[in-house]
């Protein structure tokens, strides 16, 4: 099977601190990839390695079985989107401008937008359920509402494979599931990889293919959902008690946290 990522031995540091190390793993083509890990474990990091924002201090990265430092910016640009956490959004641009910079990298060297482009816009707007607020001004909107801005514009700029970075964290129940289903249907219907960092365990479960979970910039567990999410493997990464199921919704993993007030009442 082909790999739309392929990282081997990477590893790297800020100031001396290591953030990630020896850390080898393959995405293949056509993959829902959710990354998962406690706070500080290097996630962020190793998105901004692979879509090139960081260069590795150690090891190597492959994008569709060619070496990441190869590309020219304008080709990576078209093979690789990115969603970060948060995005300054104090420029005052509006909805529809922000989303049409996702064809900056398919443009001439004028860089005007034609129908064409005008019309890819309006798509993503509508999936990734914006539409309505195309002619509003990015700061005037809502974290939430920005964050569905900027998937917005990475689903414009028609990539192989698609970088998130908690996609879901600011937004409301209804819209987390949107996304995760949107996410589905570009996997599904237009063979995009999904790479997405994730704090939800539960979400990730239902949704991903596979699971790459980092402990302290290490690999610790890698495979299929039902595998990765051990309750003892999950307990020793994370540092505190689980309870780990089986969802009502289908053949799935269900992590709870448990309380500590809960086992203090088990325990008197």
């Amino acid at each position: 099977m082909t790999s739309a990522i392929a990282v081997e031995n990477l590893g790297h540091a800020f100031d001396g601190r290591t953030v990630l190390a020896e850390l080898s793993f393959a995405v293949p083509a056509g993959c829902f990839f959710t990354i998962i890990g406690p706070n500080g474990s290097g996630k962020t990091t190793l998105l901004k390695l692979l879509v090139g924002l960081l260069r590795p201090q150690a090891g190597g990265i492959a994008v569709l079985e060619r070496a990441i430092g190869d590309y020219p910016a304008r080709q990576l640009a078209r093979t690789i989107a990115y969603v970060p956490q948060s995005v300054p959004a104090t420029f005052a641009f509006s909805v529809q401008q922000v989303v049409l910079m996702g064809r900056a990298p398919h443009l001439g060297l004028l860089g005007l937008e034609g129908a064409a482009d005008l019309e890819l816009a309006r798509e993503a707007m509508r999936l990734a359920d914006v539409a309505q607020l195309a002619n509003r001004r990015l700061d005037q909107l809502s974290g939430g509402e920005q964050q569905r801005v900027f998937i917005a514009r990475a689903i414009c700029q028609q990539p192989k494979i698609l970088l998130l970075d908690e996609p879901t964290a600011s937004l409301d129940l209804a819209h987390q599931v949107a996304v995760m289903d949107l996410m589905e249907r570009l996997k599904r219907d237009q063979g995009i990889t999904i790479v997405m960092v994730s704090h939800d365990l539960n979400l990730a479960a239902m949704y991903a293919d596979r699971l790459l979970l980092l402990d302290r910039g290490r690999l610790a567990g890698l495979g299929p959902p039902r595998e990765v999410l051990d309750f003892n493997l999950l307990e020793r990464v994370y540092g505190c008690t689980l309870l780990v199921d089986k969802s009502p919704l289908g053949e799935y993993s269900r992590v709870h946290l448990v309380p500590g007030r809960y086992l203090i009442s088990r325990s008197s």
